[in-house]
């Protein structure tokens, strides 16, 4: 990643003396997306490796550079992982009250029109919206905070709000955590949109540090 600019430089050691420093044992930490550069799961291993070794439940949703994920995988990735990661792609899970689910989310910055090459992302984008409604129905009414993980922020990029969006107030989410924006590359929103926390965690824009949600 430093590639893209001083921001990045030391990121790995800066992001792993943080949240060791910050994250007990008992936390959960969310990571939406963007995980690793692999192309392949066995390529991907040190970086699970290296998320592993940090303390914390570590709660992981896909993001749109994490080719080594296939969604069609998860649950083979699951078995194959470190006990600490949980892989979710439209399912579910609780922890004392608080139920977390999460998707990797779409973005249509254009019009999609029969035959105009933006068909496929239409396809994209109306399947990750069912794997999320089908996450946020697993969710157990009983809970008493909703979080969901999007890698891709819920609006486009005029900040207009979408289908993910409107889903989240649909199902009384509490807090959204999203990334995928980073320095320079775009506009976020941070803060209370229509009852729903929205939380923007690109590691470079909260200076890879741990983000308390609740």
């Amino acid at each position: 990643m430093d590639i893209f600019g001083e921001v990045w430089e030391d990121y790995t050691e800066r992001l792993c003396l943080n949240w060791d420093r910050m994250v007990a044992p008992g936390d959960i930490v969310l990571l939406p997306g963007d995980l690793s550069w692999a192309l392949r799961f066995d390529d991907a291993a040190p970086d699970l490796a290296f998320i592993a070794e940090r303390p914390g439940r570590k709660i992981l949703t896909r993001g749109n550079h994490d080719y080594w994920w296939h969604r069609d995988a998860t649950s083979r990735i699951q078995r194959a992982s470190d006990s600490s990661l949980t892989f979710l792609q439209g399912n579910s899970i609780v922890f004392d009250d608080v139920g977390i689910t999460g998707a990797r989310g779409w973005r249509q910055d254009w019009d999609v029109t029969p035959g105009s090459g933006a068909d496929q992302d239409d396809k994209i984008y109306r399947r990750e919206l069912a794997y999320l409604e089908k996450g946020l129905r697993s969710i157990p009414e009983s809970v008493r905070t909703r979080i969901v993980m999007l890698h891709f922020p819920p609006f486009d990029e005029s900040l207009k709000p979408n289908d993910f969006a409107h889903m989240l107030r649909e199902y009384s989410v509490d807090h959204l955590v999203y990334g995928h924006i980073h320095l320079g590359l775009g506009e976020w929103i941070d803060g209370d949109v229509l009852g729903v926390q929205y939380h923007m965690v690109s590691a470079d824009i909260v200076d890879f540090m741990p983000r308390l949600i609740i």
